[in-house]
C-alpha cells in the first residue's frame, strides 16, 4: 500500500526561497533521489501550489498522457498544470527551493502551510489557509452531509 501525505505543517520560506520539508514527510521520498515536483494550482479561485514526489508526478503525467490530446480541456489542463511543474531537490538539511515564479503565482511571502492531501501536498500562503480553514469549519456540517451522501451513493 502506498504511503500517503497526512497532516498540516506551518512552515517558513527563508530569504533564499527555501522551505523545510516536514520530517513526517521525509520518509515518503525515495531513497535514491530526494526529488519533488512542484506546480501551480487553484482552489476555489485561490492560487496555491501542489507538491508531488517524482514517482507520483510521473504517474499523473502517464494518466494525463492517455487523455485525448485534441480535447481543449485536456490541452488547457496540460498548459496550466503540467507546464508549471518543476523538479526540485530536497537537500541534506530537508530544505527545498520554491521557484520564484511559483512563489509569485501563489503570492507566497514567508509563512506557508503544507497540507497533506494523500498523494500530494498543497502549499498555501498562511493567511489564505486561515481564511479557507475558517470557511470550511463554518460549513463543516454541510460538507459532512454531502460526503455522507456521496459515500451512500457509492455503496449502492
Amino acid at each position: 500500500m502506498a504511503k500517503l501525505f497526512r497532516g498540516r505543517f506551518d512552515c517558513k520560506i527563508d530569504e533564499k526561497g527555501r522551505c523545510s520539508w516536514p520530517a513526517a514527510y521525509r520518509s515518503l521520498l525515495s531513497t535514491k533521489a530526494n526529488q519533488l515536483v512542484i506546480t501551480n494550482s487553484q482552489y476555489q479561485g485561490k492560487s496555491i501550489l501542489d507538491i508531488y514526489t517524482l514517482a507520483q508526478w510521473e504517474k499523473l503525467e502517464a494518466k494525463i498522457g492517455k487523455m485525448p490530446s485534441l480535447n481543449k480541456q485536456v490541452q488547457a489542463y496540460r498548459r496550466f498544470y503540467l507546464s508549471g511543474g518543476q523538479t526540485i531537490n530536497v537537500d541534506s538539511h530537508g530544505r527545498f527551493l520554491v521557484p520564484a515564479s511559483l512563489r509569485a503565482f501563489a503570492q507566497i511571502k514567508e509563512d506557508v502551510v503544507l497540507v497533506g492531501m494523500g498523494e500530494k501536498v498543497e502549499m498555501w500562503p498562511a493567511q489564505t489557509w486561515v481564511k479557507v480553514q475558517d470557511e470550511m469549519a463554518n460549513q463543516f456540517e454541510d460538507i459532512l452531509q454531502a460526503v455522507a451522501q456521496i459515500e451512500e451513493e457509492s455503496t449502492h
